[in-house]
């Protein structure tokens, strides 16, 4: 998915009030968590994030596939109703995010091999 339609997406099913700009913020922190926490642990990824400006990367590529991009739309939807001091909402959406979170690792898990750390030994 691009960057450009998830924020349309957003604002599609969440009408709200903040700025393209912000809701790239919000999706800056959720990239640089799954790449933190997610992506870097597994074979082949050393990936350096840097967080994104919607008029330069508008037609970027996100990091997470496109089926699991509930992750991003639940996680700024929590981002908008924490802001709007909507709690309830709030609560469900973070329920949500976590639960597409966590399909994700079991995802990523499944199909990619850790990176091998260092070994210890006991002589």
């Amino acid at each position: 998915m691009l960057l450009a339609e998830l924020i349309a997406t957003i604002d599609e099913i969440k009408p709200n009030q903040y700025t393209k700009e912000q809701k790239v913020r919000w999706l800056s922190e959720i990239e640089g968590i799954v790449v933190d926490d997610v992506l870097n642990n597994y074979e082949g990824n050393d990936i350096e994030f840097t967080s994104y400006e919607y008029e330069n990367d508008m037609e970027k590529e996100l990091l997470v596939p496109e089926r699991f991009s509930d992750i991003y739309i639940n996680y700024i939807n929590a981002k908008i109703d924490f802001q709007n001091m909507e709690t309830e909402q709030y609560n469900n959406d973070v329920a949500m995010f976590e639960a597409s979170m966590e399909q994700f690792k079991k995802y990523y898990i499944r199909t990619h091999m850790p990176k091998q750390r260092g070994h210890f030994y006991n002589y």
